[in-house]
């Protein structure tokens, strides 16, 4: 999550916002090509375009005709062999994971290559058998997805749900794993900020403390496919809504209140992002058919052409590879031409960015002005890559 102040206008910001921590700490550094493990952060790997749920945000509702399928287990092997240079590796796209019959598989493969992993889950699946066995091959993270803090909200938006059942299937989760006297699965809930959940966030932080989960994620609706996607967003680059920001300021206090650990996303986008929290430098992601593109938002259920919103406008966008695990090792595509030239936007922000910061902390009486100035001049001369200019990743969503 990109760390910003939502009040403070674009000349009061202090210092420390724009010199540093607009980038996550994970992200400050480039990563080297090659040396000890991991230098490389996640491997997102979209395991199935399959869902037997029909959620309205999502963009395999949206294309219906988009044909389903699991990802082949040799595709994921041959990923394997590059595996030791990846931390994490998440089994997750635009489709539900544990559908996948060699989803275990898959786990138990990265953790031989010393991987942690996870998965985000409508959570429809997760009977006895799948829980137990996801605690014993220890998964490091679990995220179950809920539209809404009742019952109405949930089914009417993630259609094929049943909130109640969902529930208990996540305290079943919970309880298995203090069973077994593990730590892990971390369990997370992941809750999409919209003009309508926003304001029951504190509800869904009460929900999520008596669930016992160790975390609740309030993430934007920052993938608009439709035009009703599009208005349903909450954040902009103008002032947030009175009303959400307060229910956001609520479900904070409350969570410190109940000690629950809370991360929300942004209302207030800015443009002094210098690389998106989806990092290409340092994370992939590998589609169901085995292409590799710099993240989920480049490569939407298998389509080599689809709309997203921006700013109120449809953008035509094309699916952005690199190359496929079906012909090339993850290796060759990684140092592949096209995909170091896409990765050097982000290396320019970065190293214009340093230079100005380095030669700022040799003055005794820094002129701030001047730093600004510079700042903004950098990161116009050294834009994002094309495809992802009209993308709210690349504004902090």
């Amino acid at each position: 999550m990109i760390i910003m102040e939502h009040a403070l206008p674009r000349e009061m910001m202090p210092l420390w916002r724009r010199i540093g921590l607009l980038i996550p700490p994970r992200f400050r550094k480039e990563p080297r090509d090659a040396g000890k493990r991991p230098d490389l952060g996640i491997a997102q790997v979209e395991v199935t375009t399959r869902c037997n749920h029909r959620c309205t945000m999502c963009p395999g509702t949206f294309y219906r005709g988009t044909l389903r399928k699991d990802l082949d287990f040799p595709v994921f092997e041959r990923l394997s062999g590059f595996l030791p240079r990846v931390s994490l590796v998440y089994l997750q796209g635009w489709g539900e994971p544990l559908l996948h019959p060699r989803l275990f598989d898959m786990v138990a493969l990265a953790r031989e290559k010393g991987c942690r992993t996870g998965f985000t889950t409508n959570g429809s699946l997760l009977d006895e058998n799948t829980v137990r066995e996801a605690v014993r091959l220890q998964v490091k993270y679990i995220t179950v997805s809920l539209a809404g803090a009742d019952a109405a909200t949930h089914n009417r938006i993630r259609r094929g749900s049943d909130f109640h059942q969902l529930l208990a299937d996540v305290a079943r989760l919970v309880e298995v794993k203090k069973e077994a006297g593990r730590e892990d699965p971390q369990i997370h809930l992941s809750y999409m900020l919209s003009r309508e959940s926003v304001t029951a966030l504190p509800r869904m932080v009460s929900l999520a403390r008596e669930l016992g989960v160790d975390r609740l994620v309030a993430p934007n609706l920052d993938c608009p496919i439709t035009p009703e996607d599009e208005k349903d967003r909450v954040f902009d680059w103008g002032e947030p809504d009175p009303a959400h920001r307060a229910a956001i300021e609520e479900a904070q206090a409350l969570a410190r209140t109940l000690k629950l650990e809370l991360s929300v996303h942004p209302l207030q986008l800015t443009d002094d992002v210098l690389v998106c929290e989806l990092n290409p430098l340092t994370q992939f992601f590998v589609n169901v058919d085995g292409e590799v593109s710099p993240c989920v938002y480049t490569s939407i259920v298998g389509r080599k052409e689809y709309d997203r919103y921006f700013r109120g406008e449809p953008v035509p966008t094309q699916a952005l590879t690199f190359g496929s695990l079906q012909e090339q090792d993850m290796e060759d595509i990684w140092q592949g031409e096209e995909y170091r030239r896409f990765r050097r936007f982000f290396v320019n922000r970065l190293q214009n960015h340093h230079e100005i910061v380095r030669e700022l902390s040799v003055r005794s009486f820094p002129d701030l002005n001047e730093f600004s100035s510079r700042f903004d001049r950098t990161l116009a001369e050294n834009p994002f890559p094309p495809v992802c200019r009209q993308c709210y990743k690349a504004y902090g969503a």
